[in-house]
Parts: structure tokens; C-alpha cells; sequence
């Protein structure tokens, strides 16, 4: 039993880096020897002897599938042109003896080419017919129309030979804009001067091209490119597809002096080119030539080989894996638990394993430490706001509303005085409110309202106030002292500044039943474009700086919403709107009753 106690302990003292590197250089060592033995002698041997077998199979592959479509299409645009609907229809352009047929062929060879579409709909998108510019002219289509920009002139001058025009629509792409099709087949009839011109169209789509010219499933270094007498058609790599275009006429005239396929190694690439027959186009597929033979296809040996080393490798990584797993499931699910932060993390396993512990447990500490400061900051940081909000309420304040209770007192109206003094009494009580940071909108509607009442005493010519707010947010908690402020704001950043009789609007109400509101409105001048988006992004600010913090109508709202979004969120929040006589600052917060704070004794 000592004997394996000291296998044991030597098993968690010995770091699993080492441990895994023996294991993982022996592994490496033996796959690297046979692998390059096996892969140098019997891939560069084999693959290179049918390199050129297989890409010629793979070239007739896609010329014998294009080569079906393109007679298909072919065969139909020569039943077409002998079609005696279409002669007539053709005639009908220039001679009205024929004008009694027209309807009657226009439907014959709109069905016409409809049934031509629906036997080529892998190939062809659409079918145009235009004679004598127009006078005769229809197309089929299975989804949108053709968008052609036809006029014969136009046509006749950039193709002006009479035969059959197989050309990519990159080239002439000002004459058919429409980016769905890739290639159109077309004949132009008659002269500049015969009145008997006109045009038969087909267009081939472009995806018919990609779709049966992909090679990406074969090689992601191969292209296969189309040469025509009108430019370059790739589909693959764009590598590959520069080397096509920058030897396309060498290749082209290769291919056209050759017969069936061929091939040629130039610049590191293979190209195997063949003519095709119908368009006179080149077909070539060109590849890195070591994409081909650095053993790109697995041999049978060569698996077999491959297969036992991984094998091999395989169980020795399982073992080792197995001999870690059980310390890193211990370490994972005593991290993962509910309570981590409050029990202490230790596994004995690998070293590596056991500083990955020591680690966490210290990180565990750090945390609870880091936990504790910030419920310390955050307690700081409110009494530091209830000083703050304590300085708004003015001195200049307590002394023009003594200095007005003086005054009655002088006057003898004794009622009046006494009406002050209670009001007076109310708002610093509510303000104090024995060290509590949180009440009741009821609360803060009675705080303000003794404020306004003071307020309206003294500039009773200036300005009149109404306060509406909807019952079933009364209850609501709110952090104390958050209207007056705005309030203050209303009266001498709006209604002084009117310089005439003013109105102040308190309303209070909610959004679904989730969102209370409260909103201070005045009917002052209002802020211009310029001073609202400045106070907007000011309230968006974690920190202003200090000529911002100078002016004291920010200050006191930037002060409000720190207090709304520190007791309710970054959702809740002040939001500030003004046009010329409506300047309306809204509070935001959740409807629902926060737990009443415990007054702090000493505060």
C-alpha cells in the first residue's frame, strides 16, 4: 500500500506538461516517420501517373453536360426561325396583309416558347422576339421580364456579321442589363435599310453556368473557365481564374489547332483545354499543380497506415484524459455551485491543477473583498447624494421666505404669516425626513406643493401652478426631493426669463400599468436647438465636467436622474423636451414599492 501512496504522490506532483509532451513527441514521431515514408513514396508515385487521366475525365465530364444543354437550346432556336408562325408574324411587321394573323400567332408563339422554357427551365430564363423595332415583338419568361435595351441599330453596329451569337452578357452588359442572365444566344435579321430586321433572343441564366461548372466540390485551387470571342467566363479560384484570363488567346489558339483534349503545364499550373463544337468556345480547367500531386487523393495504404497510428494515438490520449477528467469534473462543480463565494475551492490532482485551484480560491477571496468595497462605495455614495441634494435647497431660500413671513407679521395678517411658517415647516420636514432617501410620490407631491405655495406668495404676479397626478401611483416610491429641483428650474429658467404671467403643469399618471411618470411642465421661452441637445447629452454623461457642472439648471437635473437610475435602473431616468411655451422635463421609474430604508442613528 506505501509502495502505490508513493506512485499516487508522485502521480499529482508531476505537471501534466511533461507528462503529455513524452507521450504526444512519441505519438508525433512515429505518425511524421510513416506518414512521410508511405505519403513520398506512394502518393508522388500513383497520383502523378494519372493526373492527367483524371482531369481529362473530369473536362469531358463538364463539356458533355454543357455541350447537351447548349445543342438543346440550339435545336430549339433553329425550330424557331423555321416556325411558320413566327414567319408570318414576321412578315406582319412590314406588310398588313398579315396584320388578320397577328393575335392569332402572337398566342401560338408566346405557348410556343413557353413549352421551350419549361423543357430547358435548368438552362433558359427567357425568350425575346422583336421585329421592325417593335412593331412585332413579344418574349416568355417564368418569373420577371427581360430587361433589354433593344434598338437594331445599335445591335446591328456592335454585331454586325450574320450568324448565330453565342456571347456572355459581361460583355454587353449595357444592352442586357438584367444580372440574372449570363449568356444569350442570338440572331440578327436583315440590314440597316431593309424594313424586314429584327431579332430572336435567348438568354441563359447565369446560375445555370455555376451550377454546372462547379468545381469547388473537386478542387478549391481549380477554376473552369469559358474562353469566347467576347471575354473570360470563370467559375472557381479567382487565382486559377487571373492565370486563364492572362494566357486566354495562347489557349484559345491552342485549343482551336488541337483536337480533343489537351494540356499543358505553364507557371506552376496545369490547364487541360478542348473546343467545343456547337460555339466555337473554349472549355479549359486549370489547377495548381501541387494542389494535384501532394497526395490529394488518400490511397488505400496510405489509410490503413494513417488509421493504426491514429489508433494508436487515439487510446493513449484517452488514458491520459481520463487521468485528468475526474480532478477538472471535481474543480468544475465546485465552481459551478450556487454558493461558490462562500466555501472555499481546493482539489489535490496535477500541479497545474493545483495552481488552476489555488488560483480560483484566490480570485474567490478577491471577489468577496471586491463585494464588500463596493456595498462600502455604494453607501458612501448615497450619503454623499443626500448631502448634495441637501445643498439645493437654497439659503437665499429660508431667508426671502422668513424675510416675507416678517413682512405679514408687520402687516398684521397673521393668517397669511401662519400659512407660510406651516408650508415652510412641511417642505424642510419632508426634506430632512429623519435620514430616509426614499418616499412615496405622495410625499413628494406635498413637498413640492409647500415649495410652489411659497413660491407663488412671494411671485404671486408672475406665475399661477397646478398639480394633477392619477391615484394609482401615489404609493409609488421615489427618491425624495427629485421634483423641486426641476420645479425651481421651471420658475427661474423659464418663467423669469418670459417676462409676463407664467403657468406651471406638474401631472403625474403611467404607461400600462408598469411605467410611472412624473412631469414638471412651464410655459417659458424654451430652450433653442442647440442648448437642448447640449443638456440632453449632458444627462447622458457618467461624468461632466466642470463648466458643465457650473450651470446650475443641469446640475440639478443631471443630479435627479443619478438618483433615479441609482435607485431603479438604467431604464428609469429624467428626459427633457422643449418647443416655444411647452418645456416639459419627465421623470421615469417602475411602479412598484421599494423596502422602506431604516433610519440611520448619528446621520
Amino acid at each position: 500500500m506505501k509502495k502505490y501512496r508513493n506512485v499516487g504522490k508522485w502521480y499529482e506532483k508531476i505537471k501534466f506538461q511533461k507528462l503529455l509532451t513524452l507521450s504526444m513527441v512519441s505519438m508525433v514521431s512515429i505518425i511524421f516517420i510513416l506518414f512521410g515514408l508511405v505519403v513520398t513514396w506512394l502518393a508522388e508515385q500513383r497520383i502523378r501517373q494519372n493526373v492527367k487521366q483524371n482531369m481529362s475525365i473530369v473536362v469531358e465530364q463538364f463539356n458533355v453536360y454543357l455541350e447537351n444543354y447548349i445543342a438543346n437550346i440550339y435545336d430549339g432556336f433553329k425550330a424557331f426561325e423555321s416556325d411558320q408562325s413566327i414567319i408570318n408574324l414576321q412578315l406582319a411587321a412590314q406588310d398588313e396583309r398579315y396584320l388578320s394573323y397577328t393575335a392569332s400567332n402572337y398566342l401560338y408563339i408566346k405557348k410556343l416558347f413557353t413549352q421551350f422554357i419549361d423543357a430547358n427551365s435548368a438552362s433558359v430564363s427567357h425568350v425575346y422576339l422583336n421585329f421592325n423595332d417593335g412593331r412585332a415583338a413579344t418574349q416568355a419568361y417564368k418569373q420577371d421580364m427581360l430587361k433589354i435595351n433593344y434598338s437594331y441599330d445599335v445591335w446591328k453596329e456592335a454585331f454586325p456579321e450574320s450568324k448565330y451569337y453565342w456571347v456572355n452578357t459581361d460583355y454587353c452588359r449595357e444592352l442586357v442589363p438584367d444580372p440574372e442572365v449570363g449568356v444569350v444566344l442570338f440572331h440578327l435579321y436583315g440590314d440597316m435599310d431593309s424594313k424586314q430586321n429584327g431579332i430572336i433572343l435567348i438568354a441563359i441564366k447565369d446560375a445555370f453556368f455555376e451550377r454546372i461548372l462547379d468545381v469547388a466540390a473537386l478542387d478549391k485551387d481549380a477554376c473552369i473557365s469559358l474562353i469566347t470571342d467576347y471575354g473570360v467566363m470563370n467559375f472557381g479560384d479567382d487565382a486559377a481564374a487571373k492565370m486563364v484570363e492572362g494566357r486566354a488567346d495562347e489557349l484559345a489558339a491552342l485549343a482551336e489547332n488541337g483536337a480533343g483534349i489537351q494540356s499543358q503545364v505553364m507557371d506552376g499550373y496545369y490547364f487541360l483545354y478542348k473546343n467545343m463544337n456547337i460555339t466555337d468556345w473554349k472549355l479549359v480547367y486549370s489547377v495548381k499543380e501541387t494542389s494535384i500531386s501532394n497526395a490529394h487523393y488518400i490511397l488505400r495504404e496510405m489509410m490503413v497506415t494513417t488509421a493504426i497510428v491514429i489508433l494508436a494515438g487515439a487510446i493513449l490520449l484517452s488514458l491520459l484524459s481520463k487521468a485528468v477528467s475526474r480532478s477538472l469534473s471535481e474543480l468544475t462543480k465546485t465552481v459551478e455551485a450556487e454558493d461558490v463565494l462562500d466555501h472555499e475551492i481546493k482539489v489535490h490532482s496535477y500541479a497545474e491543477i493545483n495552481t488552476l485551484s489555488s488560483s480560483l480560491e484566490q480570485m474567490r477571496q478577491r471577489l468577496n473583498h471586491l463585494l464588500w468595497q463596493i456595498e462600502r462605495e455604494q453607501e458612501t455614495k448615497r450619503r454623499t447624494e443626500l448631502a448634495l441634494m441637501q445643498e439645493q435647497i437654497n439659503p437665499h431660500f429660508l431667508y426671502n421666505t422668513l424675510y416675507s413671513i416678517m413682512s405679514l407679521c408687520e402687516m398684521k395678517q397673521t393668517e397669511k404669516a401662519s400659512q407660510m411658517l406651516e408650508a415652510m415647516s412641511t417642505f424642510y420636514r419632508i426634506g430632512l425626513n429623519e435620514g430616509r432617501h426614499i418616499i412615496t410620490v405622495r410625499e413628494e407631491l406635498k413637498h413640492v406643493k409647500n415649495y410652489l405655495f411659497i413660491q407663488h406668495f412671494r411671485y404671486a404676479d408672475l406665475f399661477d401652478y397646478t398639480i394633477d397626478c392619477e391615484p394609482e401611483i401615489l404609493n409609488c416610491r421615489i427618491p425624495k426631493m427629485s421634483l423641486q429641483p426641476l420645479v425651481e428650474n421651471a420658475i427661474y429658467h423659464g418663467i423669469k426669463k418670459k417676462h409676463g404671467f407664467g403657468n406651471i403643469c406638474i401631472l403625474g399618471g403611467t404607461y400600462d400599468g408598469e411605467i410611472a411618470y412624473l412631469e414638471v411642465h412651464d410655459d417659458g421661452p424654451g430652450f433653442s436647438k442647440d442648448r437642448l441637445e447640449a443638456i440632453q447629452n449632458y444627462l447622458n454623461k457618467e461624468i461632466a465636467d466642470r463648466q458643465e457642472t457650473s450651470e446650475r439648471l443641469s446640475f440639478g437635473m443631471k443630479n435627479v436622474d443619478a438618483r433615479i437610475k441609482f435607485a431603479f435602473g438604467e431604464k428609469a431616468g429624467i428626459e427633457i423636451y422643449s418647443v416655444s411655451e411647452d418645456t416639459c422635463v419627465r421623470i421615469r421609474f417602475p411602479m412598484r414599492e421599494l423596502e422602506a430604508e431604516v433610519p440611520k442613528k448619528n446621520q
